[in-house]
């Protein structure tokens, strides 16, 4: 499905809806398990012949393809072909003889399984290297289902006594080896709710999954395709909105207009924060009582399988709220694209992870801190959503973008020097004596990044605030590549970005999460923070210095007047 359907106008979103196994027949019940463990099989095999053969099969610039052509030449005899090619009478592996009961529509959907799952691997491997998990092998236990594509399958509006929504998939089991050219039917009975069909007819249905998981509950799993056809009001007035993301306060957004900061929102989690805080001394008491009955000699089978599902509820958790956090941004996202022609831009933390290492004196808990951040599902999953609201994410002149977030945590918005953080949330600039948000004073920067690397947006004008931004971006820029020079430049001699479109600055740490401030020892509690989403509306460009100073020693961000 990876293959087809990525080269298709749109943005696939999968619709998840449980079977009413309970309502179903034994012989129902029966077919769903033998198809579901036949498709297993033979995109097993699929996967051992790919990989025996993967140089041979290997395709593209990148060697990050399969060539399908040439996997059919090993599994697969051809005797119906177009004219002028020679007939494959023979096979190294004949599939179709050793797979009896499957129609050759459904090996197609089966090797084309298997070979998204290999393609994934290859792009898995070329980012972790070895430490890349192979494909299932063919020993394995877990079922593989396949894609079945939308000519296979309906979707049956049938009101009945049992269930109102059937599908009817193909059940070729006994009618190919019978050689019966018209297939048996097989239908299935599903709980759809009026959400699941909300989904569905958001755009095209494309192929579906059949699945059972592992509290052996089965599933059905529709591929539907949402056109993203982008309007943009030209007479609105053009805004970007930064986003800087962090540990504590979740995410803080700042709104950027020619004319002015307009506001800023806090997005607080102080639930999830308890609740991992929670899990993680738990999974510390099972890691201690585990290492002390391994030493002993005692069983541990029983410790171990407490801390697995410790760690499967961390990351159910963890994901929970970061879907809330998502989903709210992209309300506030949508709230303010009804007045401006937005651009969003959100900070890329590059190499975060590697000053996270042991010896480089940060402590226990800044490793476990940064090992444990999702930044990178809070990225992808945001660039999905405004994918699906028919924003432009990708190429030139995209309405989203992920840019260097180096250097935006420290440097003044204002005058685009160096400031002082002697705490987490507070920014002190002395060379401007601004006093403000430090999450706040980031996510301007970030915005007005992404002001320096969009070149449309360079022609708008305003009251002098977009201005300043791009003149600052470029000031700061300039300041990171003088700082470069000193020693070994990092980056390519040719262009002023290197090879991944990064900005100059790229290169740099990420002095935002570093010791929690700027002298060791310090943070902050954030004690006035009291709401999830607390917004700072800014009156003008530039606020008193009383206000300031009242707005920085606040972690949620009282109102600048």
């Amino acid at each position: 499905m990876a293959n087809t359907m990525a080269r298709s106008k749109g943005v696939i979103i999968s619709v998840k809806i449980p079977i009413y196994w309970e309502v179903m027949t034994e012989r129902t019940k029966q077919r769903l398990r033998q198809t579901v463990g036949r498709d297993t099989r033979v995109i097993r095999a699929f996967l051992g012949i790919i990989e025996q053969n993967e140089n041979m099969l290997l395709t593209g610039r990148r060697n990050d393809r399969i060539d399908e052509g040439k996997l059919d030449q090993l599994t697969i005899t051809a005797l119906k072909i177009k004219h002028g090619l020679c007939p494959r009478t023979s096979v190294p592996h004949d599939f179709k003889l050793r797979f009896s009961r499957i129609s050759p529509n459904e090996l197609t959907e089966c090797r084309q399984t298997a070979v998204a799952h290999y393609e994934s691997y290859l792009k898995l491997r070329q980012k972790k290297g070895r430490r890349a998990s192979r494909p299932t092998s063919i020993k394995g236990s877990r079922r593989i289902p396949r894609w079945v594509f939308s000519r296979r399958f309906k979707l049956i509006d049938k009101a009945t006594a049992v269930s109102r929504w059937w599908l009817d998939i193909r059940d070729s089991l006994d009618s190919v080896r019978e050689g019966r050219t018209y297939h048996d039917r097989l239908n299935i009975p599903l709980r759809m709710s009026p959400f699941h069909l909300n989904q569905i007819r958001r755009g095209e249905m494309k192929a579906i999954q059949l699945f059972n998981d592992w509290k052996r509950k089965w599933w059905v799993t529709i591929a539907v395709r949402v056109s993203n056809q982008e309007s943009i009001e030209s007479d609105l007035l053009v805004a970007i909105l930064g986003i800087d993301l962090g540990i504590k306060k979740a995410a803080c957004t700042t709104l950027l207009t020619p004319e002015k900061t307009r506001e800023t929102r806090y997005y607080v989690q102080r639930e999830k924060i308890k609740i991992l805080i929670m899990i993680d001394r738990l999974v510390s008491c099972l890691q201690s009582e585990m290492h002390s009955r391994r030493n002993n000699g005692q069983s541990y089978d029983r410790v171990a399988e407490k801390l697995r599902r410790m760690g499967s509820k961390r990351k159910n958790v963890a994901r929970e709220y970061d879907r809330v956090l998502v989903r709210q941004i992209l309300d506030y996202v949508s709230e303010l694209s009804k007045k401006y022609t937005l651009y969003v831009a959100i900070g890329r933390l590059k190499n975060i992870r590697m000053r996270a290492k042991r010896g480089n004196y940060k402590g226990r808990r800044f490793r476990g801190m940064i090992h444990s951040w999702a930044f990178a599902r809070i990225t992808e999953s945001l660039k999905h959503g405004l994918t699906q609201l028919g924003w432009k994410v990708d190429g030139k002149d995209a309405r989203f973008r992920v840019v260097p977030e180096t250097w935006t945590s420290i440097i003044c918005w204002k005058c685009g020097n160096k400031g002082k953080r002697p705490k987490q949330n507070y920014f002190y600039c002395p060379h401007c004596e601004q006093k403000t948000n430090a999450d706040r004073n980031g996510s301007i920067n970030i915005a007005a990044r992404m002001l320096m690397l969009t070149k449309s947006l360079h022609s708008v004008r305003g009251l002098g605030m977009w201005i300043r931004a791009l003149d600052k971006a470029r000031h700061a820029r300039l300041k990171a590549q003088r700082k470069s020079s000193r020693g070994k430049s990092l980056l390519s001699k040719k262009e002023l970005t290197s090879g991944s479109r990064e900005s100059a600055a790229v290169h740099f740490v990420h002095s935002d999460l570093d010791s929690f401030s700027d002298e060791t020892g310090e943070s902050d509690n954030d004690p006035a923070v009291v709401r999830t989403v607390e917004t700072l509306t800014v009156a003008g460009n530039d606020a008193p210095a009383s206000a300031q100073e009242k707005e920085a020693r606040s972690s949620g961000g009282i109102p600048s007047q």
